[in-house]
């Protein structure tokens, strides 16, 4: 059955990119992951690899040199990317090795991740890890809301109400266009939506 509403809240977050290769799937959760802030201290005193080249792989790494034994980044462009200040953290790090011009063919191991197959420029290597971190970015859960307004990465576009450019409809959290994606910025990004629904509709009539 159809059902209508005077106001809706798009509040359906982002999921991870993923590498879409040979093991990922079998892995994921044992020893396999997508979050080094959730799960980094779980990989103490371990070797670890972090797929990306990225902010976002950039930031990854910096916490687990922290944390594990070691860090492979293994990047598939010529060159780190992300701020200059965290790659050079990252690149001056005895604990980090990086491998550009790499792409990860397959995640290898039993019951638990062992190693990462990554192509070198056409030469195949056997990596081993104990871990492996994939930061190759988000995707937002948007695709749905045809008619909001979004940016080029599908973000939802809001304003500090957490208004869209359509009346009554509002959005938070990580599936909007917000600098940060944290889990108690988008809690606190919920209850402005919610306050700003209210008030539409106390303020208008049906």
């Amino acid at each position: 059955m159809l059902q209508k509403s005077r106001t809706v809240i798009i509040a359906s977050g982002k999921r991870s990119r993923e590498l879409n290769v040979k093991g990922e799937k079998e892995f994921k959760n044992r020893g396999l992951t997508y979050c080094a802030t959730c799960d980094g201290p779980l990989f103490k005193d371990k070797v670890v690899a972090v797929i990306g080249g990225g902010n976002s792989a950039l930031d990854a790494a910096l916490q687990l040199m922290k944390i594990a034994k070691h860090v492979y980044i293994i990047n598939n462009t010529q060159k780190l990317g992300g701020d200059a200040i965290m790659r050079e953290k990252v690149e001056n790090s005895s604990v980090v090795s990086i491998f550009n011009n790499s792409f990860v063919e397959e995640i290898i191991g039993e019951k638990m991740v062992k190693a990462v197959k990554i192509n070198i420029d056409g030469e195949q290597k056997i990596v081993p890890v104990e871990g492996v971190f994939v930061e190759i970015g988000l995707i937002p859960n948007s695709d749905f809301a045809i008619d909001v307004e979004k940016n080029q990465l599908k973000e939802i576009k809001v304003n500090s109400k957490n208004e869209t450019n359509i009346a009554g409809i509002f959005a938070a959290g990580d599936v909007t266009d917000i600098t940060e994606k944290q889990i108690i910025i988008a809690a606190g990004e919920g209850a402005k939506a919610l306050l700003s629904c209210f008030r539409y509709l106390s303020q208008n009539k049906f």
